[in-house]
């Protein structure tokens, strides 16, 4: 039995397309570039880390699922694309949903998984190269940051060297503070 199919069709929906979404909101966040350079990176970016949490085994089943079903619906991008202003809202939302229906860890890893695409797109388009990023990624970068990755993503100190604009890091923060609320 898929991992999703315990989900009612619009949570499904919901779920899946936040992370596309996620990763298009935090692109829209800074568009302070006068050509396309910048959104092409940070697509590449978002579908390297979609394809990634698909295939991670520290992203769980669910998470798996959800990443997949994200690059698979590509007839969705364009619908999901224009619900970007209500981001926040519907991380709130999924939040109750998978809370309601999913054991704690994969409440905990789909938050994770959010704040990994998030971070990966913002930091897609950045000045100063980050050797130890291409090596380990997103997951494995936020793990070496703390021990417990939850506390990496919650801490606000730990995206600080992030090295990204300033509506980067408010987009990411108005995120991690969706999360815990």
């Amino acid at each position: 039995m898929s991992e999703l199919q315990r989900f009612l069709a619009p949570d499904q929906d919901l779920m899946v397309g936040l992370f596309y979404r996620v990763g298009r909101w935090m692109s829209d966040a800074d568009d302070s570039d006068s050509n396309d350079k910048s959104e092409q990176r940070e697509e590449a970016q978002m579908f390297s880390i979609l394809t990634k949490l698909s295939q991670s085994k520290n992203a769980g089943a669910l998470c798996n699922e959800i990443a997949a079903e994200s690059l698979r619906q590509k007839g969705s991008w364009a619908r999901w694309s224009k619900q970007n202003d209500k981001v926040i809202d519907d991380v709130t939302k999924a939040k109750s949903v998978i809370k309601g229906q999913a054991t704690n860890e994969e409440f905990h890893l789909f938050g994770k998984c959010l704040v990994s695409i998030a971070t990966s797109v913002a930091r897609a388009y950045r000045e100063a190269s980050d050797v130890e990023m291409e090596k380990t990624g997103i997951l494995g970068w936020l793990c070496e940051k703390k021990n417990d990755v939850a506390m990496a993503v919650f801490d606000p100190q730990a995206h600080k060297d992030l090295n990204v604009s300033p509506a980067e890091d408010s987009a990411l923060t108005e995120l991690m503070d969706a999360l815990k609320g």
